[in-house]
Order: structure tokens, then C-alpha cells, then sequence
């Protein structure tokens, strides 16, 4: 039984001896490793057992913005292949400022958090990250887009009309011309501050133009004269109307001075005076003026409204 255990404690002591000669021997001998770097392959033997071991005894350089793969605590085992990647310096222009970053095989990701910087839904990155000659670029372009709303006058018209009451030479403004607005709706789009893009999303008529109406005279001297030989004189009602876009009766297009009559009371083509409207012309009929009624034309509707309805007398002038 004493024998058994001498020999097997020896056999342990000889096993244990065998493992550690190998391992002195594999130390001692070397391992063949291969590492990458400064654009360069080097074949090498270490006896080191770390890879940062390694490439010290290597005389590679390894800085502390340096990236190894794998890890520099990692074991060294034949055939390892070993990278060292150097800290590539990337410009970064953002924002109307410029920064350095250095990076060792970098990524957009890593250089936008590097730099501080985030992203806009709708901004743009330009990146050029081969880092040849150690370089490289990244820009951010802000982009933003905005809603705008331009206003543009819209010219009014001047539109002229005869006027009996105006003798010939002279002229009246009986409305102010006014301009209309018409609106523009764009999606503007900027990089940078920059505007690079305009699209008219909408367009509408905030208001309309107001034509500029201007009478004329068409009262001779002769007419005016007239004016003293007033003959019969009628006591009827007068109401008021405005355009209809229709001719009238005799079939020109209405105007200041023009009233619709009953051609039984007042014949057609009558000149008349119609006390508190002035000078006019029997030139219209009306289904409703039938009698001592007329019916005297305005420009506006406002102005037929303030009319109304009223007796007035009319001076059938001879």
C-alpha cells in the first residue's frame, strides 16, 4: 500500500514537472503573431502573453486614442492577429463654428457625440471618414422649413361713365378706387439660414379690388341753359337700384343720371330734374314702376340703400 502511494505522488510530481517545461519552452520559444499598424504588417515572435505585452516588445507605439483589437488584455495565442488603429482627425463644421475631433475609425455616430452635437429631424450630415492622411470631414446642415404668407396689392380699375348732370369737360370721381390683396402661401425650405427652396402651397383673394368710378360731362352749354325753362313739375315716388350686370330698357348699361319710368307718364329719352338726386335721363322701365313712380340709378348698393324710398319732385325739363 506504502508502494502505491510513493508511485503515485511521483507520477504527479513528473506530470506537473512535464507541463511546466512545456510551458517555460512554449515562453521561451515564442509565438508567432501578426500585427497591423501605420499602414504596415510585422511577422513577429513574442514571448509575451498579453497583447499589449506584445506589441511593446514589438516596438509598435500605442497611444491612449489608439484602438487595438482585440483588447490589450487579451491572452496572445499563435497566429493572433493584432490591429492597431490610430486616432483619425476629423473636422467638424456645425452651426457657423469648426471643431477637431480625433477618433480612431470613425463613425458619423461617434463624431456627432464626440462634437456635442445633435440632430434635427430634417438636417443633413456630409461626411467624407476615409481619414486618408489621417484626416477627415464631417458637416451639419440645418435644415428647417417654414410656413410663409406674402400679400400682393391687386390694381384697381378706373372705369368711366356719362354723367347729364356734368357739363362736358368736366369730370367727377364718385367712388375711390381701392386695391385688393391676394395672398401667397409658401413652404420654405433653408440650410443653414439659407433659403434654397420656395412652394407655393396656396393662393386666395383676402379682397377684392374696388373699381375707381369717374363721371364725365355730357350736358352741352345749350342744355344748361335749358335748365331755366323747367316746364311741368311731377310729384312721385322715387326708389333707388344698382347694377344688374343687364342693359336697360333702351338698351345701354345703366349709369349715374339714368332712371327707370312708367313711358306713359314720362316718355322714354326725357330729360328731367329730380330734386335731391339732380340731373337725369328717362332711359329705363321697371315692372314695379308703373304711375308716378321711378326708379334712379346708383353706383353702389349702399348708396340705392340710403336712397330708400321717398317723394321727391321731378322737373320735366323742355
Amino acid at each position: 500500500m506504502a508502494a502505491d502511494t510513493r508511485y503515485r505522488a511521483l507520477r504527479a510530481t513528473l506530470l506537473l514537472v512535464i507541463t511546466l517545461w512545456s510551458l517555460v519552452s512554449i515562453g521561451w520559444t515564442g509565438r508567432e503573431i501578426q500585427i497591423h499598424a501605420d499602414g504596415r504588417v510585422l511577422e513577429t515572435v513574442t514571448r509575451s502573453w498579453t497583447v499589449a505585452g506584445a506589441l511593446e516588445e514589438a516596438g509598435v507605439p500605442v497611444g491612449p486614442e489608439d484602438l487595438v483589437i482585440p483588447e490589450p488584455t487579451s491572452s496572445v495565442t499563435p497566429g493572433l492577429v493584432v490591429t492597431v488603429e490610430r486616432p483619425v482627425r476629423v473636422q467638424v463644421y456645425a452651426d457657423g463654428r469648426e471643431q477637431e475631433v480625433r477618433i480612431a475609425v470613425p463613425t458619423v455616430a461617434q463624431v456627432l457625440a464626440a462634437a456635442g452635437l445633435t440632430l434635427g429631424p430634417l438636417d443633413r450630415v456630409e461626411a467624407d471618414l476615409d481619414g486618408r492622411e489621417g484626416q477627415a470631414s464631417l458637416r451639419v446642415v440645418r435644415v428647417r422649413q417654414d410656413v410663409e404668407v406674402t400679400r400682393e396689392a391687386i390694381p384697381y380699375k378706373v372705369e368711366r361713365q356719362a354723367d347729364f348732370q356734368l357739363e362736358r369737360g368736366e369730370e367727377r370721381v364718385v367712388q375711390e378706387g381701392r386695391e385688393g390683396i391676394r395672398c401667397y402661401k409658401y413652404l420654405v425650405t433653408k440650410e443653414d439660414g439659407r433659403v434654397v427652396k420656395r412652394e407655393l402651397m396656396d393662393t386666395w383673394v383676402e379682397a377684392q379690388p374696388r373699381s375707381k368710378v369717374v363721371a364725365y360731362g355730357t350736358r352741352t352749354p345749350e342744355a344748361a341753359a335749358a335748365v331755366g325753362g323747367m316746364g311741368k313739375i311731377l310729384e312721385v315716388e322715387a326708389t333707388a337700384y344698382t347694377h344688374t350686370g343687364n342693359p336697360t330698357a333702351t338698351g345701354i348699361y345703366p349709369y349715374r343720371g339714368i332712371v327707370a319710368v312708367d313711358p306713359r307718364v314720362i316718355p322714354l329719352g326725357t330729360r328731367l330734374y329730380i330734386e335731391g338726386y339732380g340731373y337725369a335721363w328717362a332711359q329705363d322701365t321697371g315692372g314695379l314702376i308703373k304711375g308716378h313712380r321711378i326708379d334712379v340709378f346708383m353706383e353702389t348698393e349702399e348708396e340705392a340703400l340710403h336712397w330708400g324710398r321717398r317723394r321727391v319732385k321731378v322737373h320735366i325739363l323742355e
